[in-house]
Order: C-alpha cells, then structure tokens, then sequence
C-alpha cells in the first residue's frame, strides 16, 4: 500500500531529521529514494538551525541534486515571515546560522525591548536568555516559533533537545503568551504549502514520508496530503520503500 501511494504521487515530501538523515549524515535508504525520485523530491523539515543551503550542500556530498528552493525548513520561513512583517525590534533565540541569515533579511536584532520573540532551536540556550526572552513576553511582545518539536532523534537513539523544549521553559514564565504565539512549522500547513507550490501540484497528489505521527502525520492530515510513517512506532521502515534494483 505504501509503495503504491509513493508510486502515484506526483511529489513526495521528506522529513529530514530521523528520516533523510541522523545528525546530517544522510541515510543509506534515503539517498537511493532520492536518486530513484529525484524530480519529485522536497524537503519539509522542523529543522531550526541551518538553512537550505547546508542541507542542499550535504545532499550534494552524496551525489544528490535537491534545489534549495525545494528544501522548506521551519527555522528559514520563520525569518522570512518576520522580515515581511517589518517588524522593528526583534529578539531571536536561535543559531548562529539563523541569526545571520535573519540580519541577512533585514531583521533587525535586539537583546532588550523587543516587539517580537522568534525562538528556534538553539544549542546555547542558557538562563539569561530565557530571562531576556520571558520578560519581553511580559511587557507585551508576539511569539514566533519555529516548531513546537521537544526533540528530535540522534545517533545511537539518543535524545537531541528541540525548540519546543526551549518553548516550553518561556510558557512555563508568562501566562497568556500562548494566545500570542505563531507556529510555523509542522504540524501547522505553511511548510506543506510551500512544498506543493515549489512542486506545481496539488496537496492530494502529494505523499509526505516522516517519522513523527505528531508533525509529520498530523500535518499532512490536516493538508489533504497522504502520509507514510517511518521508524518509531510503525513497522514501516525507510528502505521498505526503495524500488529494487531490475
């Protein structure tokens, strides 16, 4: 049933970490999926902390061509719609990666007196960050969130903290700053959207393949886009959907 879904479908949609790879090392079972489907290939990912540069470059070191424009990451259209905003002063919790490519969009970027908290994930993430950030939630400012994701899978199945944990530590200081907070990622439809558009079809002739029912699944359901779960709970595995070879 899955490779029939996979074979129908006009574009496939990949998640990218603990499904096209593990802490960037791309999988074996993922770059034949890419080289077999290539032409209808995007990537929908939560990912926070590079931009779809570093992903297309990592493609490219496995002989993969994936066009940056098809590569949709939570982190980059975070900025993007911040910067189409205007708005004036913007405190960003986020990589050093982000943080450029936000200056780079003409965010400006502030420590004190924000109108607006954008948080990403952010390896650094230290106590008076979340002081910084929480208080200007106090005073008033929205909330920008890359992905509500509290980890993401990494080698060895070991636990890799994500921006909704850093999320969580902000909610837990300021009542109310949920009724101001804006999710850009999956499972909201934005990143799924984008896909489809870069792809030129429809949602419904769209299959997303991911390992996470929470975004994954649940925002392809919410988008009109079938979905295939890999790995964790399903007994579906990555390379259960490689065509082999004649």
């Amino acid at each position: 049933m899955a490779r029939q879904l996979l074979s129908a479908a006009k574009g496939i949609l990949l998640d990218w970490d603990g499904c096209v790879a593990v802490e960037n090392r791309v999988l074996c079972a993922a770059r034949k999926l890419i080289e077999q489907h290539a032409d209808r290939v995007a990537i929908v990912s939560n990912n926070s902390t590079h931009i779809s540069a570093d992903l297309a470059a990592i493609l490219a070191r496995h002989g993969l061509s994936v066009p940056e424009d098809r590569i949709l990451l939570a982190g980059v259209e975070a900025i993007r719609l911040v910067s189409a905003r205007r708005t004036k002063r913007v405190m960003l919790i986020g990589s050093p990666k982000i943080r450029q490519f936000a200056r780079a969009q003409g965010v400006l970027l502030v420590r004190e007196s924000a109108d607006l908290v954008v948080v990403a994930r952010d390896a650094r993430f230290t106590y008076a960050k979340l002081e910084r950030a929480a208080n200007a939630l106090q005073r008033g400012a929205d909330l920008v969130v890359a992905n509500a994701d509290r980890t993401h899978p990494g080698a060895g199945n070991r636990i890799v903290p994500e921006t909704g944990s850093l999320v969580a530590a902000l909610l837990a200081c300021v009542d109310g700053a949920r009724d101001r907070m804006q999710m850009i990622g999956k499972p909201a439809p934005l990143l799924f959207e984008l896909a489809c558009e870069r792809l030129s079809i429809a949602p419904e002739e769209a299959v997303m393949i991911g390992d996470n029912p929470e975004t994954d699944g649940e925002g392809a359901k919410r988008a009109g886009i079938h979905a295939i779960l890999v790995g964790g709970a399903s007994p579906l595995r990555l390379d259960h959907l490689v065509e082999p070879h004649p």
